[in-house]
């Protein structure tokens, strides 16, 4: 949990779900998708 709070891991789409079921939340309201700057 602590390199997805510190952002240094990129959690597969499967792993974001389990993690949001878990927590009995939506996927956005645990995420933040933020593009990067090319």
């Amino acid at each position: 949990m602590g390199s997805l709070e510190n952002g240094r891991y990129n959690p597969s789409i499967l792993l974001a779900f389990k993690i949001a079921r878990y927590f009995h939340m939506s996927i956005e309201d645990i995420f933040i998708y933020e593009e990067e700057e090319s």
